[in-house]
């Protein structure tokens, strides 16, 4: 983490009748993500086959951080929490105001970076 880069780290469970379509919209949202620049990291990953999942995204910088989430707001939003049953995450205590109040819902963890390096 950086004094600039946006990190949101997502914790979904997803119940079993529901993993087709969250699959869908997981790759109907990395292919849209892909093409936005700034965006440095956005992984989804299962753990085993248990539903259980965790979405990592890292953005350049709050420009970019919010360009991202305002299209998932708009977009995505809806659909994301119908197919989930829990979610909670953390977040950069840099985030913006306006990634802050979309994902307010959901009460995140805010960390802050007290030591370490990354090397983006």
């Amino acid at each position: 983490m950086s004094d600039t880069t946006i990190h949101i780290h997502l914790e979904v469970d997803v119940p079993a009748a529901n993993a087709g379509g969250f699959k869908e919209l997981m790759d109907e949202l990395v292919e849209r993500t892909d093409k936005e620049p700034g965006t440095l990291m956005y992984e989804w990953s299962e753990v085993g086959d248990t539903g259980k999942w965790h979405i990592h995204e890292v953005y350049a910088d709050a420009e970019t951080g919010d360009l991202h989430v305002k299209g998932f707001a708009e977009n995505y939003a809806g659909r994301f929490f119908e197919l989930v049953d829990r979610c909670a995450g953390t977040v950069s205590d840099n985030a913006t105001p306006y990634i802050k109040g979309v994902l307010e819902g959901i009460s995140p963890t805010y960390m802050s970076q007290k030591g370490g390096f990354n090397r983006f």
